[in-house]
């Protein structure tokens, strides 16, 4: 670890790491063979009390800071991919009901998803609009006293699974990017329903579904924060769980990095282990550098996070560092393996269909590099000095 934990860090690090390996890890492979989704991984997330870890108490949260969150979430990816994606999926949702939600809405949502028994979804993506998100088609209607939602999302974590879906509608389709708000809608509510689960290369067993909405009704309390603010909203709550997919990515390399060496300590070819082997050996020091070069990044953002800094920058260069390097580990990992990280039954081969889609969701490491671009200006003065 190349920074000093607190004593709590190293507390809620060891009992997501026991779990992780001892309970997730051992059945991974055949979940991403199935699909299934883990709900009894989930549920024992909640009683270990990582699903709130920067909730505040008040709310049943443990109250504690984004690394320590991080720390999690690397223990969790490091054993199992999809369910650290859940696991993300779900922070994402609470970014935005922790953020702009009444504080009568917080106390209504938010302890069921500190423990688990309420998982957290977030609906922003439409089929025609992924990153252009004022280009959403979904729509929220005003009608006598409530609202009426109709529409549709795909690629959405956990929608059909979750007790909490945080859904993205225009309520005032003129306005662009300015006319979308934010509503938390109960995903057994009349009008909702969920495609089959999306069938995908990595992450299988993190359950994606599209979800369409006929005119479901929405009562005024179900709205969060002010109308037109959605989308200010979503790409809020976006930076920061940008910091939690590096440390997913930062998880999935760890593990990479771990089988890599492993492999290359007990593989013999010419009489000696492929370990002592100088071209072996700059593949896993550039894999050893990659790794730690991520993990700094993320604590840096985090902390960036808790101190109340605009993360657009942090949170874009946490993610792109981190997934682009995540997926030139486990790369460098397979090409260690030979054939053999190519089979299914090799578990590096996994780590690689799961690595891919990291530089894609919460946007790709293209819109990243747009965006560090864009606040550029602000960051720097002309002579390179931090501003």
């Amino acid at each position: 670890m190349p920074y000093p934990l607190s004593e709590v860090q190293q507390e809620m690090q060891g009992v997501v790491r026991a779990f992780a390996r001892n309970e997730v890890m051992p059945g991974a492979a055949e979940r991403d063979r199935t699909g299934e989704f883990p709900a009894d991984l989930v549920r024992r997330l909640g009683e270990l009390d990582a699903m709130g870890i920067c909730l505040p108490e008040r709310f049943g949260g443990l109250g504690l800071d984004s690394q320590t969150q991080l720390l999690a979430i690397e223990q969790v990816a490091y054993a199992d991919a999809a369910l650290a994606s859940i696991y993300t999926a779900h922070f994402l949702a609470l970014e935005v009901i922790l953020g702009y939600a009444s504080e009568e809405q917080k106390e209504r949502f938010l302890p069921a998803m500190a423990d688990g028994t309420a998982l957290g979804a977030f609906a922003l993506t439409e089929p025609d609009s992924g990153s252009d998100i004022g280009g959403m088609a979904t729509s929220a209607r005003r009608h006598g006293e409530a609202w009426s939602l109709s529409g549709g999302k795909t690629f959405i974590s956990n929608a059909a699974d979750a007790g909490v879906i945080v859904v993205f509608a225009k309520t005032d389709p003129g306005a662009g990017f300015r006319g979308i708000s934010a509503f938390v809608v109960d995903p057994q509510a009349e009008g909702i329903s969920f495609s089959a689960p999306q069938d995908k290369c990595g992450i299988r067993s993190a359950a994606t579904y599209s979800v369409f909405f006929d005119d479901l009704r929405l009562e005024d309390d179900r709205v969060i924060g002010d109308l037109g603010a959605g989308g200010k909203m979503a790409l809020s709550a976006l930076n920061g769980a940008r910091i939690d997919i590096a440390a997913m990515a930062n998880g999935i390399a760890m593990r990479a990095l771990d089988l890599a060496e492993g492999f290359a300590t007990s593989r013999v070819q010419f009489g000696s282990k492929i370990r002592d082997f100088q071209a072996i050996q700059l593949m896993l020091g550039e894999m050893d550098a990659e790794v730690e070069v991520a993990r700094l990044t993320a604590w840096w953002a985090a902390a960036e996070k808790d101190a109340g800094r605009d993360l657009r920058r942090a949170g874009s260069i946490a993610k792109f560092v981190a997934s682009e390097n995540c997926f030139s580990v486990v790369d460098k990992a397979v090409q260690i393996h030979g054939g053999a990280g190519f089979m299914r039954e090799s578990e590096i081969e996994r780590l690689y269909r799961d690595a891919r889609v990291l530089r894609i969701f919460e946007g790709t490491s293209q819109i990243q590099l747009m965006t560090i671009a864009g606040v550029l200006a602000s960051t720097y003065d002309r002579l390179g000095a931090l501003a």
